[in-house]
């Protein structure tokens, strides 16, 4: 079915698998001082409501549990590096991230579409899906400024990034499609797609041309010798440029009539639409962490929410700090992901999924850090 391989162009983008995290619950700031600190971060991050990550390009048959409204499939990757003085950092990173969203319907098509298998019975699903996947890299420069009281001040630091040699990849399918007992279909549907690497015959020499732009911020506020608020804001002011990007409009249809010279009626399947190069503007969109910390003794306690892409995440952990390092857990109730993290002077690591083994996970995230002072 034409139509089923236009969903699947949307549904199958591997084009992505967030200094902060990709909305940082462990936002940890300190004061600025002389010394020089070189730090770096690697992390991996994706959270898919219907299937297991790694089952993505597969069948969907193991431990698909779709969501009854709004389904999302999340990654966010992110690599940076850079060094700190005087309250001043500058640093190298590269992202890449996707967020495709769908009506269970959508979903539920594409499952039967994948196992070869029609509905029972007369079943009529509409189609609804949205994409967005970019990937660069760039320069991050930062300022971390202490206000108040400086026995313990309120720390807020800003950051911006330009990026270059963007990638893209956005998409928009719509439609419907029908099964009756009699083993017949109907199906109509519209798709709009936009990729950096799409060709196609006879397209004009153009260079592309890309660029983007990023503030970001985070708060770090003592409300008491035990107890902390936390913020933090990527990408809360963003502008992100195309120029000669390659496009896809197309649209299909099952029923459509045509008479022949004898007079006959005809019927079959059509499908055209039109490839060409447009400038896109546009934005990366917010994602925020807030969050309170509470230290106890050896205990630190941490209760917050994280919001990604219109997704609430809501997140609890705890670490307990020991000589050999500090010990921590954290579990988020949207994903179902539990943590575990450990921290030693400048290292750092956090894993989590959501089931075992962790290749079976709907959701994963890992991170490596170092913060080093030298």
């Amino acid at each position: 079915m034409q139509y089923r391989f236009l969903l699947a162009g949307l549904l199958l983008t591997r084009s992505a698998m967030a200094q902060m995290s990709v909305a940082d619950s462990d936002i940890a700031l300190h004061a600025p001082d002389a010394a020089w600190r070189a730090y770096g971060k690697v992390q991996a991050w994706a959270a898919y409501d219907a299937i297991p990550i790694r089952d993505f390009t597969g069948d969907w048959g193991a431990h698909y549990t779709p969501r009854d409204g709004r389904n999302v499939f999340m990654q966010r990757d992110r690599a940076e590096a850079g060094v700190e003085k005087d309250g001043w950092r500058i640093g190298l990173e590269y992202r890449l991230e996707m967020t495709l969203a769908s009506n269970r319907d959508t979903v539920e098509m594409y499952h039967f579409y994948l196992q070869r298998k029609d509905p029972d019975g007369d079943r009529r699903f509409v189609a609804d899906a949205h994409l967005k996947s970019w990937a660069a890299g760039g320069m991050r420069v930062g300022r971390t400024f202490a206000l108040g009281d400086s026995k313990a001040p309120m720390l807020l630091m800003v950051s911006g990034a330009a990026y270059s040699n963007a990638r893209n990849r956005d998409g928009e399918a719509g439609g419907s499609v029908t099964y009756s007992k009699a083993n017949a279909y109907r199906f109509d549907g519209v798709y709009f797609g936009s990729n950096t690497n799409y060709t196609y015959p006879f397209m004009p020499e153009a260079e592309q041309k890309s660029s983007g732009a990023t503030l970001s911020a985070a708060l770090q506020w003592p409300l008491s010798s035990e107890l902390t608020a936390n913020l933090a804001v990527n990408d809360l002011w963003s502008r992100m440029r195309w120029s000669n990007l390659p496009v896809i409009d197309k649209v299909i249809h099952s029923d459509v009539r045509s008479v022949d010279k004898d007079g006959y009626i005809n019927y079959q399947p059509q499908i055209y639409g039109k490839s060409s190069l447009i400038e896109r503007r546009g934005t990366i969109g917010a994602s925020t962490a807030l969050n309170l910390s509470y230290v106890l003794n050896q205990w630190t306690l941490r209760a917050g929410v994280e919001r990604i892409a219109g997704i609430n995440i809501p997140r609890v952990s705890g670490g307990y700090a020991t000589a050999w390092g500090t010990f921590s857990t954290s579990y988020d109730s949207r994903f179902n992901m539990i943590g575990v993290g450990y921290d030693y002077g400048p290292f750092r690591a956090r894993l989590s999924g959501n089931r075992l083994p962790l290749l079976d996970s709907s959701a994963f995230a890992a991170e490596l850090g170092l913060h080093y002072i030298f």
